[in-house]
């Protein structure tokens, strides 16, 4: 048994909704993420108390409540400016979907425990006396810096299927080793993964790069079989020793947190480029990469900073590109992923080196936009359609490359050279 020493003076209000509900005759206890963190150190995102009460038992409690999921015991207090979800002590029916059991039933808190998905997060915790109550072996797992699975493995991953890329999240984010009979199972279920929905494994995958090292996130998706369930190509090209070894050496460092940049980052072996890391003209973004994107249901600023990075990198090696051709790239409001991954490839010393030094300072140059000359243009002749982009374009090639200055003279010249005026 473990004792915590808690101060609660800060986040009063999960011992408090524990409390109340004691004082209503109920059994409750804070469980599952936050017994963990706290366990370890950590200060916990939010805190759920498991109790013996029915939703609405709960509700009779609590002035101000929100039914979550009443259906699986699952009620928000509103407690103060806090949101404390409390869980009705339940046993659990066949998964029949990979994701949600069928129906549940009345437990003990031992039993509700039982039905988890790992070990760490089977504790529960007395917020007065700090006492951890333990039934599933989960403080020795902590110490041992291990991720086993509550009961069965293969029974736990095939009741929902999200916990094989849980498990995987956890691992890195805590820098646990996984049990061998828990491995073994998400060996044999892997592909399972891909029966989940796209917005499931997103906001697994999100999590997992945000809260763990990129290229241990990556080594467990590849080695577990995970990766090759959602995008077979890519799981084939990272098969290549030389490929991968290249991917983990870029990612070794921990990531900046720039929205977009994992995606980015993931899908970056498939490109043309990426094998020899040649530089040259733009690439093209490849249907297995579109396909990924879309299998995980990235967002739409995700899909396009991606794109950026996959058909960019090469144009952004080669010194003699003039600033004229590096403009819509530094306008791109996804430049700073393009620009991270510029700099985590020189922070992990892969050549050829990209000059960032010399792209700062041509972006300084660059103005955000091209020059706002469309009136200009027309009131010196110049008729709104084809010819009127070229018109501004060329504009903005001559103030970028050659020093000239926007006003009557340039427009009056830009305007002879598209009309063919003498």
């Amino acid at each position: 048994m473990a004792r915590l020493e808690l101060d609660w003076k800060a986040h009063p209000s999960a011992r408090e909704v524990v409390a109340a509900l004691r004082e209503a005759g109920h059994e409750a206890w804070l469980a599952g993420g936050c017994v963990r963190d706290l366990l370890l150190g950590l200060e916990p995102a939010d805190y759920d108390v498991a109790s013996s009460a029915t939703v609405e038992e709960v509700r009779n409690v609590f002035r101000r409540t929100v039914p979550v999921k009443p259906e699986l015991g699952v009620c928000m207090v509103l407690w103060g400016e806090d949101r404390i979800e409390v869980t009705t002590f339940r046993t659990e029916g066949p998964y029949l979907d990979g994701r949600r059991p069928s129906h549940v039933g009345p437990a003990t808190a031992e039993q509700d425990v039982g039905r988890r998905d790992f070990t760490i997060n089977g504790l529960l915790l007395d917020p007065s006396s700090g006492e951890v109550v333990d039934h599933v072996g989960g403080i020795a797992d902590l110490r041992s810096r291990i991720l086993r699975c509550i009961g069965d493995p293969e029974e736990r991953f095939s009741e929902d299927h999200l916990r094989i890329l849980r498990a995987i999240r956890f691992a890195v984010r805590f820098d646990l080793s996984i049990d061998p009979s828990t491995w073994a199972a998400m060996l044999r279920l892997s592909d399972r993964v891909d029966l989940l929905s796209g917005e499931r494994i997103h906001e697994e995958l999100e999590k997992m790069f945000r809260q763990g090292p990129f290229h241990r996130c990556l080594s467990l998706l590849l080695d577990s079989g995970v990766l090759g369930s959602l995008s077979p190509e890519l799981a084939r090209t990272l098969d290549s020793a030389s490929i991968r070894d290249r991917l983990e050496r870029w990612c070794r460092d921990r990531l900046p947190k720039v929205p977009g940049l994992w995606t980015a980052i993931l899908g970056m072996p498939l490109c043309p480029w990426f094998e020899t890391f040649h530089p040259g003209p733009a690439a093209d973004v490849q249907p297995a990469q579109e396909r990924f994107l879309e299998r995980i249901r990235s967002s739409r600023a995700e899909i396009d900073a991606a794109r950026l990075v996959w058909t960019r990198w090469p144009r952004l090696h080669d010194p003699l590109s003039p600033p004229s051709d590096l403009a819509p790239i530094f306008r791109d409001r996804h430049w700073p992923v393009l620009r991270a991954i510029l700099e985590t490839q020189v922070r992990a010393g892969l050549e050829p080196f990209p000059p960032i030094a010399e792209l700062d300072r041509i972006r300084d140059r660059v103005p955000p936009s091209p020059p706002p000359l469309g009136n200009d243009f027309q009131l010196a002749g110049v008729p709104k359609g084809p010819l009127l982009g070229r018109a501004i374009r060329e504009a903005d090639r001559r103030i970028l490359d050659e020093g000239a200055q926007p006003g009557a003279e340039l427009v009056a010249e830009v305007a002879k050279s598209i009309m063919g005026g003498p």
